[in-house]
């Protein structure tokens, strides 16, 4: 099935597909990776509880860690397959995130080649939390150059309650992590400031003094 997929993007580059064979195509594809998403054994991913839904409410919320393989592949296509079908929102965690796992853009390039249409069409926003310089830049080119028709829907979230202003606190299950991850960060944010006012108000009352002198 891989190979279909890089079969039909060299055809495509050839201009040998017309767009209606490519939809066709594209299509015949994805079912042949629903049929083996359903038949597989997927349980040591979905114990993972790395992509799961949480609230009821539309539009239907997602949160995710990646998790690279084919397994994983096949599971995200088993669990998204029936939600994509309306408009939906997802929340990709970056928290903490090192080197051994950050985001892999060729994964990513083939998770988008292979998803249904429905997929991209449907999705409303798709938001990442507690992102690095190196993944906003690496978001950046992949949005703009591989994938640019997601490009708009993708928004950077620094902290969660820039999140919440977007999704309702009580429409979503937060891991423990990343609450205490970005209690941290906002602590850290406000003694930063508070430091930079005492700072800013010492040097203002040293510059007034020198002026009454």
């Amino acid at each position: 099935m891989e190979g279909d997929v890089d079969k039909q993007r060299k055809l495509i580059l050839q201009g040998q597909l017309s767009e209606a064979a490519q939809q066709k195509q594209h299509q015949r594809n994805y079912n042949r990776w629903l049929c083996r998403a359903r038949a597989e054994d997927l349980s040591d991913i979905a114990a993972l509880k790395a992509l799961y839904q949480t609230g009821l409410f539309w539009p239907r919320f997602f949160f995710f860690f990646f998790f690279l393989s084919i397994d994983a592949l096949l599971y995200f296509i088993h669990v998204m397959d029936h939600i994509t079908v309306k408009e939906y929102v997802m929340v990709y965690f970056h928290t903490l995130t090192g080197e051994h796992n950050h985001l892999d853009t060729d994964f990513l390039k083939k998770l988008y080649d292979i998803v249904d249409i429905k997929f991209k069409k449907n999705l409303k926003a798709f938001y990442f939390v507690h992102p690095t310089f190196r993944s906003k830049v690496s978001t950046w080119f992949f949005s703009t150059f591989s994938v640019s028709g997601i490009k708009e829907k993708v928004h950077h979230i620094e902290t969660l309650q820039q999140l919440f202003t977007c999704i309702l606190p009580e429409q979503i299950d937060i891991p423990p992590f990343v609450l205490e991850y970005d209690a941290r960060v906002s602590l850290c944010t406000v003694l930063t400031s508070l430091t930079n006012v005492r700072v800013r108000d010492g040097n203002h009352r040293a510059s007034h003094s020198t002026i009454l002198l």
